[in-house]
């Protein structure tokens, strides 16, 4: 019975810990990534096309509403503001499409846009605690628990 409910314990752990690992990745590549590649973007074009791959993931993941943080909530973690921002740089990218690309205005525009780009957050890890923080406590408990019945079996027994 023991080995079995120790098997349990180690199974359960490594499951979600790999699970926790890898949407942590796919969150990451999906979201941050795309917004540190726009930020470095050439031209219009690429960053249009990275800024609009980020607007879809956004989606695909839930960030249009909510926020970021668990407990404290503001308008700095605020993913619906967020939103907004990325689908207002995609009005201005689409804005400046005329523009010939060795225009004064045109790279005015873009590095306006670089900057903020740059000041977007990187909310992969935040929106994965709080999609996600309940299988951190649930890990947290059951190594708490696996941890206690080791030690009273070593020295209980």
């Amino acid at each position: 019975m023991k080995a079995v409910l120790w098997t349990v314990f180690v199974l359960f752990a490594l499951f979600a810990a790999v699970f926790l690992i890898v949407q942590g990745y796919r969150m990451d590549r999906d979201i941050d990534s795309l917004i540190d590649r726009a930020q470095v973007a050439a031209d219009r074009d690429d960053m249009l096309k990275y800024v609009n791959q980020l607007k879809t993931n956004m989606e695909h993941w839930g960030m249009t509403e909510g926020h970021t943080a668990l407990i404290f909530k503001n308008p700095r973690n605020d993913m619906a503001l967020h939103y907004e921002a990325v689908k207002k740089i995609i009005e201005r990218l689409e804005a400046i499409k005329e523009l010939p690309k060795n225009e004064t205005g045109y790279q005015v525009a873009l590095n306006d846009l670089r900057g903020t780009i740059r000041e977007l957050p990187n909310p992969a890890k935040g929106w994965l605690w709080v999609c996600y923080g309940w299988w951190f406590l649930l890990i947290g408990i059951v190594l708490l628990i696996a941890a206690v019945v080791a030690i009273r079996e070593y020295l209980f027994d």
